[in-house]
């Protein structure tokens, strides 16, 4: 009895192209609910939470940074109600800035892919990507055209204009998002 040998190459390339689709879909499919999973399930014992700080010092090195501190946290359940997937999830996004203790939030519909997690903020306030880094932070960018976030009296925008306050990394936070969280549960998201 004589057995052929045959390539992986040689078989993707006999498979119909549905296939090779299907293939690949339910693959990233995997890829992104394993990132999803590593980053907001069952992280930090409950409520996943990411947030930055700066001291002083880093911002007298930023003068141009407005961003005081930053917080994202998984949102219990999205709006309507259904659970949070890889596939849809909600945020709640918080920050204060250099020239006033006033939170400014309000919730972030994101998405899974195979190596980030893609979001919008409510109320047209823009587009922002988080891409994980080597150990375990998450790294925030604004995106083309910044964001905007509202406050109880107004509201505030970062642009894309200075480079300060495009990119900001988040560590993994459970005592940092506390007063963030007092803002959103009022009801200010």
């Amino acid at each position: 009895m004589r057995i052929a040998s045959i390539s992986g190459a040689h078989i993707f390339a006999t498979l119909p192209l549905g296939a090779l689709l299907l293939l690949a879909t339910v693959t990233l499919a995997a890829s992104s609910d394993d990132l999803y999973d590593r980053y907001f399930s069952n992280v930090l014992a409950g409520r996943p939470c990411f947030a930055r700080t700066y001291d002083e010092a880093n911002l007298a090195a930023h003068t141009v940074q407005r961003v005081h501190s930053i917080e994202i946290s998984l949102a219990k359940k999205n709006f309507d109600g259904s659970p949070n997937s890889a596939n849809r999830f909600e945020l709640e996004f918080a920050l204060t800035v250099t020239s006033s203790p006033e939170w400014y939030g309000q919730a972030a519909i994101c998405r899974t892919t195979e190596a980030s997690f893609e979001c919008f903020l409510k109320a047209d306030g823009g587009l922002f990507r988080l891409t994980p880094l080597p150990n375990g932070d998450l790294r925030l960018n604004t995106g083309e055209t910044g964001i905007s976030l509202e406050g109880t009296t107004d509201t505030v925008e970062l642009s894309n204009k200075t480079r300060e306050d495009q990119s900001f990394d988040l560590v993994p936070s459970k005592a940092e998002c506390e007063a963030a969280h007092a803002f959103i549960e009022g009801g200010n998201e």
